[in-house]
Parts: C-alpha cells; sequence; structure tokens
C-alpha cells in the first residue's frame, strides 16, 4: 500500500473525516505520536522498562522501522530551506533562537508540523540519537511560505547527572536538526553550549546504589531505610561507576546491604566486569530482603583512575556503599 490512514478513538462523524481525507476533500496533517516498528522482535522483553539499554523508542533505537516517530503524509509536499541559529554559541543559562523558512510546494492548502530535535555530539554519558525539543504546525496555501521560529534554552538539554546528585548542561557542541519526522532530517545546524564538564567521580561518600553508569542483571528494588537499592534478577550481576578518581592509595570497601536467606558475596573489580579484583566481602544471611546490615573489607592495587564494578553473586542486595 503506498499509504495508510490512520485513525483511532473519534466522535461519530468519524466516517465523514475518513472519507474527507480518502477522497481529497481535506488535506490530512496528522503525525505519529509513536515509534511504529517493523517487527516485536526488535524490541527486548516485554518487561524490560530501560529504554537505554533496551535501545527503544526514537531517541535511542538504531534499526529499520516502519514508520518513525512524527511520521505523517500530507497531499501537499513541503520544502525546507535557510536553517539559521541567532547565536552559535551560548553559556548554560543561555538561549537560542532557531529559523527556518518552509514553503508549501504542493497545489492544495495544507498543515505541515515542523519537528526540531537535537543530540549531543559527545557527553560523559549514553546520551540520545535525537530527542524532540519543539515543534510547529503551520497552514500553508499552495506555493505559500513561512518562516519558523524556536526558542531553545540550554537547561533543555539538561540530564541527571548521578555523579552529583543533581541537572547538568554539559560543555560540547549539539547538532541540531529540522525535518517532518524523527526519521526525515531537512537541515541541520551546530551549536556550542559552554556548560560544564563532568569532574572524575568520587565515592568517598556514600554512594547509592542506584546512581551506576551501567549495570547487568540487577534490579532496581525499595529500600525500607529510605531511598533504592540494588538486587539481583538471577544468580550474580554487576553495576559500574565510570571514571572514578582515587587520588592515593585506596584501601578499605564498606556497604549497606541485605543477604536474604543464603547470603552472597561483592567483588570489587576495576576496569571491566571480569577486570582484576581490588577486594571482596561475604554478605552474610539476614533473614529478608530488608534486613539490613553493615559489611566492610579490605582493598588493594586501587590508585589513580578507573571504572569500577561491583560483582555480586547469591542472594546480594545493596544500597550504597563507599571506598576510603
Amino acid at each position: 500500500m503506498p499509504s495508510i490512514v490512520f485513525t483511532s478513538h473519534a466522535g461519530q462523524d468519524l466516517g465523514h473525516a475518513v472519507a474527507d481525507v480518502l477522497y481529497g476533500d481535506f488535506n490530512p496533517g496528522g503525525r505519529l505520536n509513536m515509534t511504529w516498528y517493523q517487527s516485536s522482535k526488535q524490541l527486548p522483553d516485554i518487561m524490560d522498562y530501560d529504554i537505554i539499554k533496551g535501545k527503544r523508542t526514537y531517541q535511542y533505537f538504531e534499526g529499520d522501522v516502519l514508520y518513525p516517530f512524527g511520521h505523517g503524509l500530507s497531499y501537499s509536499h513541503f520544502s525546507y530551506s535557510g536553517l539559521a541559529l541567532s547565536q552559535s554559541n551560548i553559556r548554560a543559562d543561555g538561549q537560542v533562537t532557531v529559523t527556518l523558512v518552509v514553503k508549501n510546494e504542493g497545489h492544495l492548502p495544507g498543515d505541515e508540523v515542523v519537528q526540531l530535535y537535537v543530540k549531543a555530539d559527545s557527553s560523559r554519558v549514553i546520551r540520545p540519537l535525537k530527542t524532540l525539543k519543539g515543534f510547529r504546525r503551520i497552514h500553508l496555501q499552495p506555493n505559500a511560505s513561512e518562516t519558523v521560529s524556536f526558542e531553545l534554552k540550554a537547561g533543555d538539554l539538561a540530564f541527571w547527572d548521578v555523579t552529583r546528585d543533581r541537572y547538568c548542561v554539559e560543555s560540547g557542541s549539539y547538532t541540531l536538526m529540522v525535518g517532518p519526522s524523527s526519521g526525515q532530517v531537512a537541515e541541520t545546524a551546530v551549536l556550542q553550549i559552554a556548560g560544564e564538564t563532568i569532574p572524575p567521580r568520587s565515592l568517598l561518600e556514600p554512594v547509592r546504589a542506584v546512581n551506576y553508569d551501567d549495570y547487568q542483571d540487577v534490579f532496581i528494588d525499595e529500600c525500607r531505610e529510605g531511598g533504592e537499592s540494588i538486587r539481583m534478577a538471577g544468580d550474580s550481576g554487576w553495576i559500574a561507576f565510570h571514571d572514578v578518581s582515587f587520588d592515593e592509595a585506596f584501601t578499605a570497601f564498606e556497604a549497606r546491604v541485605s543477604g536474604h536467606i543464603k547470603g552472597g558475596e561483592v567483588i570489587v573489580r576495576t576496569g571491566s566486569p571480569d577486570g582484576p579484583e581490588a577486594g571482596s566481602c561475604k554478605v552474610p544471611p539476614t533473614g529478608g530482603r530488608q534486613a539490613w546490615t553493615t559489611v566492610k573489607a579490605p582493598l588493594t592495587g586501587l590508585a589513580g583512575r578507573h571504572n569500577v564494578f561491583l560483582a555480586f553473586t547469591g542472594e546480594v542486595q545493596i544500597s550504597w556503599f563507599r571506598i576510603t
């Protein structure tokens, strides 16, 4: 089929509205507010809610889709040109005006939904391939054009920095993209932002286990002592903390843990989940997932800057830890 008319719940006049579209008496201008994948085989398990690690939604999915987020057809064709920024360099508290010209190249009046997407060109963390930061619906007569503008604040590009428990606008270049959908980029421009450079991580003070940078085979669970905790999905798993700075030799590991019925073990490694072992400690059975105790263990070889991995076996649940 060259095209599909998609409708969801509507009123009693739905049949007339669809007929008007099919016979060309009305020029459609709807847009998808979701990604239509080619197959469920492109997606992780339905109980996996991590869109970053599972590479879901238009923000992280890297494959080919059936219809992209923001997609919609019209009986008119619209062209994009002249994308410009009011300034190419802004500070973390600044903003920029984004302008472009959209023209109706068709022979029918119609609506176009102009969409602005942004991506960080580099980052300490995994950032989206693109994120919608604004859209404008405009109505144009045949051969008519209009200048469309967006106000983009640097603060709109902030993300949650788990190393410091606050939002951060990262320094660097950002690519701005405009087009009729997330899958069609008509024009691009680059914006430089003088924001923050995230410093190396410190584990001297207690760090919430849920503030990891990466993980495997773990769940986020409650902690009755406050906040959340990490527990394993099976018999083993790990969490990672990237770019940790050890300015001197650090020799002790301390953690607030629960051992449930069987207990388990925490192994501190550097570099990778299977990297060199810096130390380990047994987690005793505590009689329940929410029965908490504190464990300590000596460490060796922690000097310089490392990616630190906490590998778990058994029935370990962890709330917080620190390395001193």
